[in-house]
């Protein structure tokens, strides 16, 4: 695996435009097919689902994702981007496809491969030229190999599609930016030719990482991996600090502060959520047990991370006594601020947790939409507040790190806050009555017992008073 940084020399500065053909419509392949039309390239995007489809093909976005719906209305105003339902006509002209359909985790935690399956089939049947299948969506190791020979069994005769890797690294409320300005290009082929027609896709300043297609294929699960690995240990750092009675956000600054470590994702929170840390933190312990080598580390991160989830609910518990016929306000439905998406969110299994013991649930969610049993839905974060015993913030967004605590004891029938996000300020909710609890800001308990054995190791060496 080689990295090759960007230069004038290596990288011309107006690459040739290519025609793409984009297999999926969600936020892997909306932004690909917006951001890939925005550098000059021809894209046509494939979308099954009718209703979807209708709306993009009039400028909508149906996720919310900064920036995105500029440039998908920019796109098909200048004639750069269309959408079609079907990959026969999505592959008209078309050199290079980009297969971004869901790999959703089983059970067993593996990825569920036949919708990804499905549509390389689909593009090697209509396929009349050769092509280059780029598969972005996350998946184990090899299965760009399986699916080159699954496209050569159903491609007509004479032509040839050549299977790469280059997986998504797309952070969801800065997807845009991560696409036009990437930390790294990953792609990885069997020939060079391959190599340089994705990289090329890409704007000319973008690092680009050159490897094997299994390689590619790990990096994905590796780097989504190691950031779950650095949220649980940030959230066992917080227990530590809520038994000691010290403040994680600091010992935690101290620690990221070390170049080495650095501090993005050493934030304690809820646990983590989404689309993609807990499906491939699973999809990468799957991984280890079907080559058998074992993957404790990453096993330990996910044990981690349903501490910190089912830890919210036990301490709420012992805050109110008793969760049974309580209200609770839950702030924050996404799994993070700046999004829409609930899929795996803290905050929602929360609510499952509350209402599986009897408490009453109010929720709020800047952003997400609606979801089916998931508590009350008030229209105002003030709304979700009125007669609740306690309220649980479990996203940073603005918009709750700027309550009024003032505001929220007047409607509130209890006055216990928990800021599981790390936003709320802890002097003003306490000056406005309220006991705050946090996670590694130190329980409100006014007594810390210091575990390590205090007085043995004090009193060696000491004299002895004669009695």
């Amino acid at each position: 695996m080689t990295t090759t940084p960007p230069s004038p020399a290596a990288v011309p500065a107006a690459p040739p435009t290519r025609r793409v053909c984009v297999v999926g419509a969600g936020y892997v392949g909306l932004t690909a097919a917006a951001c890939l039309a925005h550098l000059g390239h021809r894209v046509r995007c494939v979308e099954a689902d009718p209703s979807r489809l209708a709306v993009l093909r009039t400028g909508g976005v149906p996720i919310h994702e900064p920036g995105l719906a500029e440039l998908v209305s920019q796109g098909l105003a200048g004639g750069r981007l269309s959408f079609a339902s079907e990959v026969a006509p999505g592959l008209d002209g078309a050199e290079v496809v980009l297969l971004c359909v869901g790999t959703p985790p089983q059970p067993s935690g593996e990825p569920d491969l036949s919708s990804l399956a499905r549509a390389a089939r689909q593009v090697a049947r209509a396929a009349t030229r050769d092509l280059v299948l780029v598969v972005k969506s996350t998946v184990p190791p090899g299965s760009c190999e399986a699916l080159e020979l699954v496209c050569a069994d159903e491609a007509p005769p004479g032509v040839r599609l050549r299977v790469a890797s280059s997986p998504e690294f797309l952070r969801e409320s800065r997807a845009v930016e991560d696409f036009l300005a990437p930390d790294r290009v990953v792609v990885g082929a069997e020939d060079d030719e391959v190599v340089e027609l994705v990289a090329g896709l890409y704007p000319p300043a973008s690092p680009v990482v050159r490897c094997d297609r299994r390689g590619a294929e790990l990096v994905k699960y590796a780097a989504n991996t190691f950031l779950a690995v650095k949220v649980s240990f940030a959230n066992e750092v917080a227990r530590l600090c809520d038994a000691l009675g010290t403040d994680a956000a600091t010992v935690l600054a101290g620690v990221g502060a070390d170049h080495r470590v650095g501090p993005a994702f050493l934030r304690p929170g809820p646990g983590y959520g989404g689309s993609c840390l807990p499906k491939d933190v699973a999809g990468f312990i799957a991984l280890g047990g079907s080559l058998g080598a074992p993957t404790p580390l990453a096993t330990a991160a996910q044990d981690q991370n349903e501490m910190a989830r089912t830890g919210v609910a036990t301490r709420l518990e012992l805050a109110l006594g008793s969760l049974a016929g309580r209200r609770v306000a839950v702030l924050g439905l996404a799994f993070k601020a700046g999004t829409d998406d609930t899929r795996d969110a803290p905050g929602l299994h929360l609510v499952e947790l509350l209402e599986g013991v009897g408490a009453e649930v109010s929720t709020y969610d800047p952003l997400a939409a609606p979801v089916r049993g998931a508590g009350r839905r008030a229209s105002t974060a003030a709304e979700a507040l009125v007669g609740a015993d306690a309220v649980v913030v479990t996203t940073p967004a603005e918009e709750f790190a700027s309550l009024d605590p003032r505001g929220a004891a007047a409607v509130m029938e209890g006055a216990v806050a928990f800021d599981a996000a790390g936003v709320l300020d802890l002097a003003s909710w306490t000056a406005a009555g309220f006991t705050v609890y946090g996670i590694g800001r130190g329980a409100p308990l006014g007594f810390h017992p210091v575990v390590w054995p205090p007085l043995q190791w004090t009193n060696v060496g000491a004299t002895v008073p004669a009695g």
